[in-house]
């Protein structure tokens, strides 16, 4: 992996965060893709790492959130980068038009994940990928203990829009298991070739912590060192290493193992 790259996710305070994009840029770097889709790319964060990679032709952003998009259009500077705002259910870009799709954390805000993904399927060139990651209903009792608890015994969840005390819910239709992301997957021209589980250990309440907490300072109160979308201030502290310390042996074999995400890599048949 690049090294400016490397350095940013080492000093990612979110575990999970940081092993999902590793996951995605380890299968860029694999398959060099000329024309990239980052679908819900929020402030940018994806479209920049991209944009220091010299094989990309084009690298396009599109979300439905302005002041995300706002944000993303200040800091993505490199001429390659396209960012607007668009529906996942109605893309303006032709059949068969990118070789690669990031679909991060994106499904599980979706009224109708079925039609999004095959709206995805739809502008991947035959044989082109798609890299998804969704929230995996089987999380870890340490990632979030309030909506563990609540769903183990009680069959609910925090209401997803109270977003700063919501955990894994917040503003989430749905979280998946394997099984269930698999047959979305496979009700579209699309195979899963490659499956991950990320972060089985973590320290307790962590999705609490980083941002029903932690995400609430950074945005109010500016605290660039620890604003991922900061590529040019991410400096060294101890934070990261105190969060990923616990899952540093993790090896999420077993599929029916408790995980905070599931990452697939799929391509268009």
């Amino acid at each position: 992996m690049l090294k400016k790259l490397e350095h940013i996710l080492q000093n990612e305070i979110d575990p999970a965060f940081a092993k999902r994009a590793r996951f995605i840029f380890k299968q860029i770097e694999q398959g060099r893709p000329k024309r990239i889709l980052d679908v819900g790319c929020g402030r940018g964060f994806y479209l920049n790492a991209l944009s220091l990679y010299k094989f990309p032709m084009e690298i396009h952003g599109i979300d439905i959130n302005e002041k995300y998009l706002e944000k993303a259009q200040k800091s993505c500077i490199d001429k390659r980068i396209q960012i607007k705002k668009a529906n996942i259910y109605n893309l303006s870009y032709g059949d068969c038009y990118f070789d690669f799709v990031i679909c991060s954390e994106l499904l599980e805000h979706l009224k109708d994940d079925k039609r999004g993904l095959k709206e995805l399927d739809r502008v991947l060139k035959k044989n082109g990928t798609i890299a998804i990651t969704v929230p995996n209903y089987n999380f870890p009792f340490f990632w979030d203990p309030f909506n563990f608890m609540l769903m183990r015994f009680f069959k609910k969840h925090i209401n997803k829009n109270i977003w700063w005390l919501a955990g894994i819910w917040a503003g989430h239709e749905r979280l998946y298991s394997v099984n269930e992301i698999k047959k979305l997957i496979s009700a579209s021209n699309l195979k899963v070739v490659k499956l991950k589980k990320v972060i089985h250990h973590s320290i307790p309440f962590s999705h609490f912590l980083l941002y029903g907490i932690g995400k609430n300072l950074v945005e109010k109160l500016g605290l660039e060192k620890f604003d991922r979308f900061n590529f040019n201030n991410n400096k060294n502290t101890i934070l990261p290493y105190i969060f990923r310390f616990p899952s540093l042996k993790d090896k999420i074999k077993d599929l029916n193992k408790s995980s905070v995400n599931i990452c697939l890599i799929v391509n268009k048949i």
